[in-house]
């Protein structure tokens, strides 16, 4: 069998809502009622560090005591329980100057009830034990008092945290703490890490800050249009891609590719070919959660995109800079998971802003990519998705390949058909326009002939193959492809007989699609 490739190698909280109290639940609530209850004396023997004396300003207060034997352990997790106390004796000590609380059979439950009777949560947590993430922590706490008594000191822009949008459950909360000067996050970026695990020296930290309107910082975070670094690129966007895998009519898994969230309810983009030929998909999300690719709203197979739909929602997505105004030399990052290695960047420069080839723009880069990138984010020094990962030139040095976002605007959004149906209806409309000029030739010994084979909008890594019944009485070779989307088959007389040319349309798989015949008299 021989066949012809049309070729580009492709690379292919445990949660209680918190409700934010208003003004008028806390009117007799004053933070001078924060006064030491008990001295120090040296009890802790593993907190020689920055927060030391906001260890020991929390233990005279009573906020906190120690966790077991002589220490501390600032640099363990903070529980579900843990944080639940610390609320609520914030915010019984805001408003009467103490925090008395009676004991019951869980340590826990006495504060669990406290912060279910002021309004702090909403409904218990599922397990008091389970350490809580730095957005919880943060969403917690700034319920546990009133908006008065954590007033602005910081111009905080929204959206200004990298790894935090306002948007986000506990993005209210996060951007309060910080424009208070409760919050100054890490590095000069001012990255928060929501869904990392807060420590206790860095809770005592934040509680001194809270209480005690000294301790609070100045910080400044850039505008939203200022240079990002690539840590700050990579908190900021590495939630918002996903790996996806793809599997066949009987559930085998095909392949996997990357994906791009653009907005919270679940509707992302990919590369065409990355969903190519599945009968249906899942998605791993950055926090290694499983969703289904529900359906596929619109595609463009030309330029190897693909609108799709995820269930569920509270997806991060990416903030999608469809200007096309981009610089040759201009400094771009790539996330994908690139040979299944998950939540991957590399970084390299745009080598060509709009690089022509076999008549589709792409972007070349020379951010490495592999085989899984594709469908991954390329992203500007903003953080904004201007393209997405879609082919490497075999044999080349860093010559990587992009599509424009800018293709997106022209896919629809209105409906969507499921995974299945979608690629059915693929097949059907590739395997009707799979047509011969020619099915029934005459040629005579030692001359040639040719029959033009055409597939309108035939994707790349899609084949044709022959197979000759008798190749005693004809040979045949290919041409190259044209770039209408058809192939000359030239076919040589050998000796008189006949014979019948099967030609067989095959997708990446190598699964034949359809079958065309041409009957063939040597004389």
């Amino acid at each position: 069998m021989n066949q012809i490739v049309k070729k580009l190698i492709t690379a292919g909280m445990m949660c209680a809502m918190v409700y934010s109290l208003n003004v008028d639940a806390f009117a007799a609530g004053t933070l001078d009622h924060f006064k030491s209850v008990r001295t120090y004396e040296n009890q802790f023997s593993d907190i020689q560090s920055w927060y030391e004396r906001d260890i020991i300003f929390g233990y005279e207060l009573g906020l906190f005591d120690g966790s077991g034997g002589e220490g501390f352990q600032p640099n363990s997790s903070v529980t579900v329980g843990e944080a639940v106390k610390l609320a609520a004796c914030i915010h019984s000590i805001y408003e009467t100057g103490e925090a008395e609380f009676e004991q019951s059979t869980s340590w826990w439950q006495v504060y669990s009830d406290y912060c279910m009777l002021k309004g702090i949560i909403n409904k218990p947590y599922e397990d008091y034990s389970n350490a809580i993430s730095r957005g919880e922590f943060a969403t917690l706490l700034v319920a546990a008092l009133p908006e008065h008594a954590l007033t602005v000191l910081n111009e905080i822009p929204d959206d200004a945290i990298p790894d935090v949008k306002l948007s986000d459950p506990y993005g209210p909360a996060v951007y309060r703490l910080y424009r208070a000067g409760v919050l100054t996050g890490s590095g000069e970026s001012g990255v928060f890490r929501p869904d990392t695990n807060i420590r206790r020296g860095e809770m005592a930290a934040i509680v001194s800050r809270m209480v005690r309107v000294s301790e609070r910082k100045y910080v400044t975070l850039g505008s939203n249009d200022r240079v990002l670094s690539g840590e700050e690129i990579y908190a900021k966007c590495a939630p918002s891609v996903f790996l996806m895998t793809i599997y066949d009519k009987d559930g085998k898994e095909m392949g996997y590719g990357s994906g791009v969230f653009i907005s919270k309810d679940g509707e992302a983009v990919t590369n065409w070919h990355v969903l190519d030929g599945a009968r249906s998909a899942k998605i791993k999300t950055y926090d290694g959660k499983i969703h289904d690719v529900i359906g596929v709203y619109d595609y463009d197979v030309k330029n190897d995109l693909v609108r799709i739909k995820i269930g569920g929602n509270g997806f991060e997505p990416m903030k999608v800079n469809d200007s096309g105004e981009q610089m040759n030399g201009a400094t771009v990052y790539a996330i994908g998971n690139p040979k299944g290695l998950e939540s991957t960047i590399s970084a390299g420069i745009i080598s060509s802003a709009h690089r022509l080839m076999n008549g589709v723009e792409f972007i070349q880069i020379s951010a490495p990519i592999s085989s899984g990138s594709s469908g991954g984010a390329l992203i500007n020094t903003k953080g904004e998705l201007i393209g997405i990962t879609a082919a490497y030139i075999d044999n080349g040095q860093n010559l990587n390949l992009a599509t424009p976002i800018t293709i997106l605007s022209k896919l629809e959004e209105k409906t969507y058909t499921s995974v299945a149906r979608n690629a059915e209806e693929y097949i059907e409309s590739l395997v009707s326009g799979f047509k011969l000029s020619l099915y029934d030739v005459r040629l005579a010994p030692e001359s040639t002939m040719k029959v033009i084979c055409t597939i309108p909008d035939v994707p790349k890594g899609y084949s044709l193959s022959y197979d000759i019944e008798d190749g005693g009485v004809v040979g045949c070779s290919w041409g190259e492809w044209g770039k209408d989307d058809s192939v000359e088959l030239r076919l040589h007389g050998i000796d008189e007989g006949e014979t019948i040319i099967a030609i067989n349309f095959s997708d990446r798989s190598g699964r034949v699609l359809a079958t065309r015949t041409i009957k063939v008299q040597v004389q």
